[in-house]
């Protein structure tokens, strides 16, 4: 699993995995109290992506602090995202409203 540390100038905040959704291992007994298998418990089969959740303490001056505060709970593997301006957004937009009037 990773965090995500999302921001852009002074304001970065932490994202991690919701853990409500994320699998568990759960002993399985036979009729006669005997052990058979774990079973991964938790999580739907057919789950493509993991749902993000803000968490507490930010946000962040700088983008250091957040990755570090990422690190302090746990998460060694870090993404760092930079969310679009919104003269990227509409330029982005645009672009795509021009390619599909070709």
């Amino acid at each position: 699993m990773h965090a995500e540390v999302r921001g852009r100038n002074r304001s970065w905040k932490v994202w991690t995995p919701d853990e409500s959704v994320r699998p568990h291992p759960v002993p399985s007994y036979d009729v006669d109290g005997n052990f058979k298998e774990w079973l991964m418990v938790g999580a739907p089969p057919d789950a493509k992506g993991v749902k993000m959740i803000e968490r507490h303490g930010g946000p962040f001056e700088t983008q250091d602090e957040a990755i570090e505060y990422a690190r302090y709970l746990g998460y060694a593997e870090i993404k760092v995202i930079k969310p679009m301006t919104k003269l990227e957004a509409l330029a982005k937009a645009r672009a795509a409203r021009q390619k599909g009037e070709e």
